[in-house]
């Protein structure tokens, strides 16, 4: 017997992976009910993400919740959050090496980011069902959803389905009913495969941002939309995402 669908909370960065995944939660899962939220944990490509997750939450018609977590910012050793420390341009080849991409990891890594993102989602998910609970006796269980999914050739730890399993396990030891769930739709997708979902799902790409550099913003057309740096590691990604699934690219980047 198929389940009734369940209302979603969905942790949100702006980005390619986390905005299909809003998508899927929504038009495939047809959840009843859906809260998008995004955190402020001092990246300094904040202003460009809120950008696009506001415009993301008017087209999908749903709430998008601001998190402050800049004091997880304060102590990340991550180049996300150090806006005077410039970054280099990663080389397209040094994309698939992976003594390079170990590297790199430490540079972009931000101490538990996932963990407490997944915390703060599951703490709304618990207070909303509490509350109707207490209130007429009815539960109302919304589950956990995270954009993340397969890197390659290095994947960090907390991007992996190891991860998501003990997750899964601490949303239901750590709370009072148990029965709430943290979920990855896309855990085993490339991100060409990610853009392609997206692609049929109408997800709106100028709306969505993967730079690590932050670059201003461009009107086109009587829009006004954020610009890809174009030359670090994520935005190679995007770019190539975009080329191996067949997809137009309408995103702005300033070296194409």
């Amino acid at each position: 017997m198929k389940s009734d669908p369940r209302s979603a909370v969905v942790l949100t960065s702006g980005g390619v992976d986390s905005v299909t995944t809003a998508f899927y939660v929504k038009h495939r899962l047809r959840a009843p009910q859906m809260m998008l939220i995004f955190a402020n944990y001092g990246q300094r490509t904040y202003e460009y993400e809120g950008f696009c997750i506001k415009a993301v939450g008017k087209i999908l018609e749903t709430s998008v919740k601001l998190i402050d977590l800049s004091w997880l910012g304060k102590l990340s050793t991550s180049v996300l959050t150090k806006p005077k420390v410039s970054i280099t341009e990663t080389m397209e080849e040094d994309l698939w090496n992976p003594d390079k991409a170990r590297q790199r990891i430490l540079k972009w890594w931000d101490v538990v980011r996932n963990l407490q993102l997944i915390t703060v989602g599951l703490a709304h998910a618990e207070s909303i069902d509490l509350n109707e609970y207490l209130s007429n006796g009815r539960r109302n269980v919304w589950d956990i959803h995270i954009g993340i999914r397969r890197e390659t050739p290095v994947a960090m730890k907390d991007n992996t389905p190891e991860f998501l399993e003990l997750m899964d396990k601490v949303a239901q030891q750590s709370t009072h009913f148990g029965d709430y769930h943290v979920k990855a739709p896309l855990i085993t997708y490339d991100k060409d495969m990610v853009v392609k979902l997206g692609e049929e799902l109408g997800v709106p790409w100028e709306y969505t941002y993967s730079c690590y550099s932050g670059y201003g913003f461009r009107m086109v057309n009587g829009k006004k939309l954020p610009v890809h740096c174009g030359t670090c590691s994520n935005c190679k990604r995007r770019k190539l995402a975009f080329f191996d699934s067949d997809v137009k690219d309408p995103s702005i980047y300033a070296k194409p």
